[in-house]
């Protein structure tokens, strides 16, 4: 379990258990440190298969709404185009 420590004049003194409300640093063993997620683990490369994933998925499927949609506009103008104008006679 990690230390709260204070700095007392050039010395680090344990606090006690590191809580929320420890106002000082958190020491902890190689182990936590191991554990704990850093920001060079944010920027690490991916896995392939979620890369390709990723990508198959940010270009299939804009293409395969972009195709959908133009497949009903063609049904529908051609539904559009079958129908006869009415005529209003007086």
């Amino acid at each position: 379990m990690a230390l709260c420590v204070e700095v007392a004049g050039s010395t680090l003194t344990a606090v006690g258990e590191y809580t929320v409300d420890c106002a000082g640093y958190a020491l902890m063993t190689a182990q936590e440190f191991a554990s704990t997620p850093t920001l060079a683990a944010l920027f690490a490369m991916p896995e392939p298969e979620s890369i390709r994933a990723a990508f198959i998925s940010g270009l299939s499927l804009p293409l395969i709404l972009w195709l959908t949609s133009w497949g009903f506009g063609v049904v529908v103008s051609y539904i559009n185009s079958r129908a006869e104008p009415v005529a209003i006679e007086e």
